[in-house]
């Protein structure tokens, strides 16, 4: 039997984790959404390193667009390592290593 509740407003600052990631519970009470078996929440943690000419940004929003289109249901993601390549004085390129977390879903 799967359990379904209300989830109540938090005081703001609450929204965090000690590593700064959203709570999921926190947002879908602000957001007054309906929270099904907030404790079953399962996540795949897959690491993922983008790399780019332009910026960290970019390194980074090129590694989850590629993951987007192989992965479904992509939740969140972590900066690992930040690093670059130098030459003749100047950066190359920057690569991100990062830590991109999604839901599993139902075993068929």
């Amino acid at each position: 039997m799967k359990r379904s509740r209300k989830v109540v407003s938090m005081k703001p600052g609450a929204m965090t984790g000690r590593d700064g990631a959203i709570d999921f519970t926190a947002k879908a009470a602000l957001m007054n959404l309906e929270v099904v078996n907030p404790d079953e929440h399962i996540y795949r943690v897959i690491e993922l390193v983008g790399t780019s000419e332009q910026s960290i940004e970019d390194a980074i929003t090129s590694a989850v667009a590629r993951a987007h289109r192989t992965l479904r249901h992509l939740r969140w993601f972590e900066v690992v390592r930040t690093s670059g390549h130098i030459v003749d004085g100047a950066i190359q390129h920057y690569q991100v290593t990062l830590k991109v977390g999604f839901t599993m879903e139902d075993a068929a």
